[in-house]
């Protein structure tokens, strides 16, 4: 048995393939924030990683992005917003995409189950984070989303 390497002398023999090359077609994230700074560093990380970016800096834009765009696999959204905030965006973004999770990101996570209850794929990311930490979040999400492949029995083919 032989194992095909990279031709590239920096690259391990045994290198695991680039994370863009995992989700194929890429997936689509919706990003929400009024902070430009923080907005372009998620996007740009996620970007980098392969993943679809759009990008919104209002719980308005973000609505109208949802509705123009046929499939996104996953909303990321501020929770301190002017207009509205990011459990009010998940509720109205879930009416246009009802299958997609949502996660919020927060600097203060102190929320009840009431004000939870009716947001079935809700999770939460603690401002400050690492890069990896939202990536491992986004992947984690994305994953418990994906429904699984049906496979033949390996006895009837």
């Amino acid at each position: 048995m032989t194992m095909k390497t990279s031709s590239s002398p920096s690259a391990p023999p045994f290198a695991l393939p680039a994370l863009t090359t995992i989700s194929e077609p890429p997936e689509t994230l919706l990003v929400v924030d009024d902070e430009p700074v923080v907005l372009e560093a998620e996007s740009q990380i996620l970007c980098d990683h392969g993943y679809t970016v759009l990008q919104a800096e209002s719980a308005a834009k973000a609505l109208r992005l949802a509705r123009e765009a046929a499939a996104i696999h996953l909303l990321i959204t501020d929770f301190s917003m002017p207009e509205v905030d990011g459990l009010e965006l998940a509720r109205r973004f879930g009416a246009v995409h009802p299958t997609a999770p949502v996660l919020v990101v927060s600097g203060s996570l102190q929320f009840s189950r009431e004000e939870t209850q009716d947001l079935d794929r809700l999770e939460f990311l603690a401002k400050p984070f690492q890069f990896r930490e939202l990536l491992e979040k986004v992947r984690t999400l994305l994953d418990a989303a994906a429904p699984l492949p049906i496979r033949k029995p390996w006895c009837c083919d």
